[in-house]
């Protein structure tokens, strides 16, 4: 993004901003007389109901700037956008008063990153950079091996940070840590014969999804969750709207399709009298679907010419989505995590135990959650039926 803010940006700005819900790019290039030169505006609407009003960088012909209207299309769709300007050692200054810090993390950032690219702009620091970095730092011998997948730890969640908070565009750190990982340990793996590839993702491999999507791909997320916690097809995702959901009892209710109902779900029970099926939602989604609820309320408010029609999975404009719109971001982040390219629907085969789910609530519940009970998930199916009654 430009240089047009020079002062460091305030913490309570940054780390209470909240999602960004909308990044509205300017229909054609902005001529700035002052300069002669050409950019594009972002108006990118916060959760909190920050509105910040950002340019890009300069070009020194409107045809230059026409060329990149494509690269901005993009960004402003998967909201990849650097909103606050800060340098490596400002955002490291005030990385302490977000959830994600770690103060063992923060000891290594400043011992190994602040030297050399303190006073670079967090969003221009390239995995080139990074690499550079870690290729200078020891790492023969058990202790020292570990130690120094620590640094490549502290700087993917440094990073990855910067990236959720809106400072940078690109998460560098996790990209140069899987490199060097990778160059460390790939090679003294026997590659000569491959395991054959499981039927389904690990939760484990889930959860990086998971944790990725809700980084880089926020379209897909809430489905995502819908199908590993509670078995749903997309063409049921699209379909819900938020009258049919009851969050006081944290309940869906559906259409019970036949060739979507899943009757030896724990979570789920058949209707048959109304040919509807309930489905119980676990706190974690639950939040996200209030998350989801405040977030559509606040753009119906900001954004004009934003029609909500009420469903839960929207359009940037407010209306249902395609039942495609996940292929290319779930393709996207499936090669962004190395993982098998399983189909959509394979999400369905997962049921996840008590256990598994307080692992996924650990890692993934909204920074600031919006119901007050313990994360859970019941497997006795009277206790659901109980509730219908």
């Amino acid at each position: 993004m430009s240089e047009n803010t020079k002062k460091e940006p305030k913490s309570w700005e940054i780390f209470s901003a909240g999602e960004l819900l909308c990044a509205r790019l300017s229909s054609k290039p902005i001529y700035i007389t002052r300069r002669g030169k050409y950019c594009y505006r972002f108006r990118c609407t916060f959760s909190s109901g920050l509105v910040k009003k950002i340019q890009t960088r300069y070009y020194d012909t409107e045809e230059e700037a026409l060329s990149m209207r494509s690269f901005y299309e993009k960004q402003a769709v998967e909201k990849r956008i650097a909103v606050f300007k800060c340098t490596v050692k400002e955002f490291q200054s005030l990385w302490w008063r977000c959830r994600y810090f770690d103060r063992q993390y923060n000891k290594l950032i400043k011992t190994y990153l602040i030297p050399e690219l303190g006073n670079k702009c967090i969003n221009e620091v390239s995995t080139e950079n990074l690499v550079k970095i870690l290729e200078k730092i020891p790492n023969d011998g058990i202790l020292k091996r570990e130690k120094y997948f620590q640094v490549c730890d502290a700087i993917s969640r440094f990073f990855e940070t910067a990236v959720k908070y809106h400072c940078a565009e690109q998460d560098a750190g996790t990209e140069a840590s899987v490199l060097m990982k990778y160059k460390e340990t790939g090679q003294e793996e026997g590659h000569s014969s491959r395991a054959p590839v499981p039927e389904t993702f690990s939760p484990e491999q889930v959860l990086l999804l998971l944790k990725r999507c809700q980084r880089d791909a926020r379209s897909i997320y809430l489905p995502m969750l819908l199908a590993v916690t509670a078995g749903l097809t997309v063409p049921e995702i699209i379909g819900i709207k938020f009258e049919d959901v009851d969050l006081h009892n944290q309940i869906l209710y559906l259409p019970n399709l036949p060739d979507t109902s899943l009757c030896s779900r724990p979570d789920t029970v058949i209707l048959h009298g109304d040919n509807l099926k309930a489905v119980f939602l676990s706190d974690l989604v639950a939040d996200e679907i209030r998350l989801q609820k405040k977030n559509l309320e606040t753009l119906r408010q900001t954004e004009s010419g934003f029609n909500a029609a009420g469903y839960m999975v929207y359009t940037s404009d407010g209306q249902q989505r395609k039942k495609r719109f996940v292929e290319k971001p779930y393709a996207r982040m499936l090669s962004r995590c190395r993982l098998p390219a399983h189909p959509w629907k394979d999400f369905r085969k997962i049921q996840l135990n008590q256990y598994g789910l307080q692992k996924f609530t650990d890692a993934l519940a909204p920074q600031s959650p919006l119901s007050q009970a313990s994360y859970k998930l019941p497997f006795d199916r009277n206790f659901l039926t109980g509730l219908l009654n």
